[in-house]
């Protein structure tokens, strides 16, 4: 996923966890919230600048001693004191996608998308991996940069078929996808494999847990064209949206509040854009027929 020029990402480098990085937010909300620059914290706690904006950035894991410090010195209400400290305590718990050897920039998106009772994407080129047939996966991670083993592919693939789980019945989760035409007309492993994927997303789309749209080619130029858009909502309403962008040399969380709504509404302009449901049901339909005569021929 490409990150629009016009934004500001706010880089996970390391694999800080999900819930690291939420508590990281919070805490810097709390900070500038009590007037205090990092350096001000710096010197109060004994601590370098640098420690304490990786615990903003959810670099590395503050400790309960460290923490309290910080809520005490913040003035942070009982309550919220009690929540941040069970988030902290919740950070170091392994999650289920951490058996399985993924690029550790994935973590933290992973362990969002965990979270999440909603997601936001728009693809550009490719299938969403949420949506994506097992052989259409393999194809995927066969292209990409890096080299893998048979086992390491094969994990790759079964994790991601693993997230796709939270979309079936009792889940939790809710897809609201926008594909552009040309993602379902590029052939991914071969016609026969597109053929398939274009059944699956036909198929997946009459779930109440995914709202899949198709930008066609007659819709023009777009506000997608630099490339994916992924935000991630969550049941919590004191768990601010987050995006994620996906490039070739790594992946990166977004954070900030401002450039958050800026991709939602950036997504919402691509769903007005794109066709209703019933008529993407059809436009996919019609590109499934042309991927299976191809793969007769």
């Amino acid at each position: 996923m490409i990150c629009f020029v016009h934004i500001i990402c706010e880089t996970v480098v390391m694999a800080g966890t999900a819930r690291q990085v939420h508590l990281g937010r919070k805490l810097r909300e709390l900070r500038d919230s009590a007037g205090m620059s990092l350096d001000d914290v710096a010197a109060t706690l004994e601590r370098s600048r640098s420690t304490v904006g990786h615990w903003e950035r959810g670099h590395s894991k503050v400790s309960a001693q460290d923490l309290s410090a910080l809520l005490a010195l913040y003035r942070a209400p009982d309550d919220l004191a009690d929540q941040l400290q069970q988030l902290r305590r919740e950070s170091g718990k392994r999650g289920w996608w951490q058996s399985y050897k993924l690029p550790t920039y994935m973590t933290p998106f992973i362990g969002f998308e965990t979270d999440a009772s909603e997601v936001f994407h728009f693809e550009l080129g490719i299938v969403p991996g949420l949506l994506q047939t097992e052989s259409y996966a393999r194809a995927v991670h066969e292209a990409g940069r890096l080299v893998l083993t048979d086992a390491e592919l094969q994990e790759w693939v079964d994790a991601r078929l693993k997230r796709q789980e939270r979309l079936e019945k009792g889940g939790g989760l809710t897809l609201h996808a926008v594909v552009a035409e040309e993602a379902l007309s590029r052939i991914v492993g071969s016609p026969a494999v597109m053929s398939e994927q274009l059944r699956h997303l036909a198929q997946v789309s009459k779930k109440r847990s995914v709202n899949l749209q198709v930008l066609p080619f007659d819709a023009g130029a777009h506000v997608g064209a630099h490339g994916p858009i992924t935000v991630l909502r969550f049941p919590d309403p004191g768990h601010g949206d987050v995006a994620f962008s996906d490039t070739p040399l790594g992946g990166h969380v977004i954070d900030d509040l401002r450039d958050v709504a800026e991709l939602a509404r950036l997504f919402s302009d691509l769903q007005a854009q794109a066709l209703p449901a019933k008529e993407s049901r059809s436009l996919l339909s019609s590109i499934q027929e042309a991927h299976a005569t191809r793969s007769k021929e």
